[in-house]
């Protein structure tokens, strides 16, 4: 890990310790290209995993602070998240930290004003780069399609899980890198499994 990144941890966990329980935030390394350090984590993401955002693509923000924009956990709860670019003392950029606020409680509450004040929501989304993020555009589609068919994740059986998988394919999943690896660990199956379910279809 760059040390110039190890003063940032406390400030990642200032940040989740004031916003206690809705919000997780995530430290990265670029040179790594690995999540170093992560406080209050809801996501299911561990130290060690990989960067879900192509260095490339970061390198070629114009802004060092992007967002706010949303996302959606694997659990289905919407997130509104900024992340924030960290230079070194030669304008390089050296890591990134990424703040995800559960939005859920307080969408919640406002669908309710909403409903009894009789008004319309004119919020646009925000059309920036990480709206683009696969494993949030990933676990859309699969709560989408968990909900239409009254499953849980959880206790989705082989062929429950091969329906999934197959309707994945249906819906052109498999043409993100390292979708395959990210299925696995979530659905506790082989990539030989997904391979043979997919060439079987």
């Amino acid at each position: 890990m760059n040390k110039k990144l190890q003063t940032h941890k406390t400030t990642c966990d200032a940040i989740a310790k004031l916003f206690y329980p809705n919000v997780e935030v995530a430290l990265h390394d670029i040179k790594e290209e690995k999540l170093i350090h992560i406080s209050n984590a809801f996501s299911k993401r561990e130290v060690g995993d990989k960067m879900l955002n192509d260095v490339k693509d970061i390198k070629s923000l114009k802004s060092d602070i992007v967002g706010p924009y949303e996302k959606v956990n694997l659990d289905g709860k919407k997130l509104k998240t900024v992340s924030s670019i960290i230079r070194d003392e030669n304008n390089e950029i050296i890591g990134i930290i990424c703040i995800n606020f559960d939005i859920n409680t307080f969408e919640n509450i406002f669908h309710s004003l909403k409903n009894f004040l009789n008004i319309e929501n004119s919020e646009e989304k925000p059309n920036l780069l990480f709206t683009q993020d696969w494993k949030s555009h990933t676990n859309t589609i699969i709560n989408n399609y968990l909900k239409t068919n009254n499953k849980n994740l959880k206790n989705l059986k082989i062929k429950e899980k091969k329906e999934l998988i197959l309707y994945l394919n249906s819906e052109g999943i498999f043409s993100i890198r390292n979708v395959i690896s990210y299925l696995c660990d979530i659905l506790h199956i082989s990539r030989a499994t997904i391979y043979k379910w997919l060439k079987e279809n």
